[in-house]
């Protein structure tokens, strides 16, 4: 018997690679969702590419998501369809594509954690850090802290490292509530 008989098989050792990498490229994606201060983010730009190439190697879409697929697209036909009414459609294309490339993620997000729920916890702890760090940027902004950081704010509000104040408190939401979840 040899001295490394104890040794994992190499396509368990490939495998286990292979979700360390991907849980990787998960949590990154969802701690740049919290740094939207130009369009186009990094966010969108990364997970324009994540999800093409997670598309590419196996993103299965099962039947328990399709309810939400079909949900999202008749929301982004029902968007479509109102640009009809408008007399202005200076920025509205801008906002359909935001929205479809929103039900994209959410989809690709639903079906990612459907076939690997330990990602789940991941995504929370990166959404933590994200809103940890810009929160402090918020709070950093409001109170001048340093020549600039009226960046960080928007109509005499905490806006952190978003565009607009009225994004950057619901983004705070979810991280806090995960984390009272887990004090009590």
């Amino acid at each position: 018997m040899t001295a490394f008989a104890h040794e994992l098989p190499r396509a368990a050792v490939n495998a286990k690679l292979v979700g360390l990498i991907a849980a990787g490229a998960i949590s990154f994606g969802v701690f740049l969702s919290g740094f939207v201060i130009n369009e186009p983010a990094p966010y969108e730009l990364y997970m324009a590419g994540l999800i093409a190439v997670w598309a590419l190697f196996g993103l299965r879409i099962s039947r328990s998501i399709v309810p939400m697929v079909v949900l999202l697209v008749v929301f982004n036909i029902g968007g479509m369809i109102s640009m009809t009414q408008m007399s202005d459609l200076m920025d509205t294309p801008l906002y359909l594509a935001v929205s479809l490339f929103l039900a994209f993620t959410a989809i690709f997000y639903a079906a990612v954690i459907e076939t690997r729920p330990d990602t789940y916890r991941l995504i929370f702890l990166a959404w933590v850090a994200a809103a940890m760090i810009t929160s402090m940027l918020g709070i950093l902004g409001y109170f001048n802290a340093f020549p600039g950081a009226e960046v960080f704010t928007k109509f005499e509000r905490a806006a952190g490292a978003f565009q607009d104040p009225n994004v950057f408190g619901p983004f705070l939401i979810p991280p806090s509530i995960f984390l009272l979840h887990r004090i009590i």
